[in-house]
């Protein structure tokens, strides 16, 4: 449904949108506009409008990194969706932000582009693997970034190279729009793409194995200590398998928790609250989140797990 605000954007915004429908753990409540821009121009004119409303923004990739709590929400959340556009030079991919990033893999992959097999089995979005250094335990995709394009509200799009967009274990400079990734590029390696392949279905096999991926959660709830592994604390905690409500210490992996079916996002906070106190009593290591918490707390306040 559009709305008096995007009235003459049609087709880009909805009113009173359930956050459920759009996060990997399926909670969430509604908030008050959901837009998809598709260009950059649509984009600053949305930003410009929500700022003059007063609305609180929140950009949104694909949901896969992200907790929205039970609401409802005064925000408009603006989602990358439809900024999902591509092209190659040589060995140079760019991605834009909505783009799955599964896609991308499968892409450089079938043009005998290496680099990116480490990010396999990995859901989301490029923007939302850029913003927050996605990878694992082979390597992140902040290691092929050569640069991005970005807008600033109010601005026009211009060139930041990787090494302005404040690439960090698992975080980055681009927090709510400010600013926004419309696209990135990737310098890749020739390769044949039967070895990319092989080694593709290595690391999705090694997490199939490991990892609970066909069950509804963000992936790692914590980022590993320095010189630790999160997922082992919690293991050596005995706390596989607690729950709150629907919200579940995945049996497979520690460091996951899935939602059963009937979660709600306060469930899945107070099971993280029970997590980070176990282990903090036990080991006096106080876990720092990897997913990001939205809530109507002030811009910048430590979510839930956070020292």
């Amino acid at each position: 449904m559009s709305t008096d605000l995007f009235a003459d954007l049609p087709g880009i915004a909805c009113e009173d949108e359930p956050m459920a429908l759009h996060t990997s753990f399926g909670v969430g409540g509604p908030v008050r506009y959901f837009v998809q821009p598709r260009g950059w121009e649509e984009l600053a004119l949305v930003y410009e409008r929500c700022q003059e409303a007063g609305l609180r923004v929140r950009v949104l990739g694909r949901g896969c990194n992200t907790l929205v709590t039970d609401g409802p929400h005064e925000w408009a959340v603006i989602a990358t969706t439809a900024l999902d556009g591509f092209g190659r030079s040589g060995n140079r991919i760019e991605a834009g932000a909505g783009l799955r990033l599964p896609s991308l893999v499968a892409m450089a992959e079938a043009w005998g582009l290496g680099g990116f097999e480490p990010l396999a089995g990995i859901p989301g979005s490029v923007g939302g693997a850029v913003a927050m250094n996605a990878g694992g335990r082979y390597g992140c995709i902040a290691d092929h970034l050569v640069g991005a394009m970005v807008i600033l509200p109010e601005g026009r799009p211009h060139w930041v190279d990787a090494a302005g967009l404040g690439l960090t274990y698992r975080g980055s400079c681009l927090v709510d729009g400010c600013p926004f990734l419309l696209s990135a590029t990737f310098e890749l390696d020739a390769a044949r793409p039967r070895r990319l392949q092989e080694r593709r279905r290595s690391i999705v096999a090694e997490k199939r194995a490991t990892q609970p991926v066909d069950a509804r959660s963000a992936g790692c709830v914590f980022k590993n200590p320095p010189g630790q592994s999160a997922g082992r604390l919690i293991d050596q905690a005995c706390l596989k398998g607690t729950r709150v409500g629907g919200a579940v210490v995945s049996h497979k992996h520690a460091n996951f928790i899935v939602n059963h079916g009937n979660a709600a996002a306060s469930d899945i906070l107070n099971l993280i609250d029970v997590v980070v106190g176990r282990v903090e009593d036990l080991y006096d290591v106080r876990l720092e989140l990897e997913i990001e918490v939205w809530d109507d707390g002030e811009e910048g306040g430590q979510p839930h797990g956070t020292a």
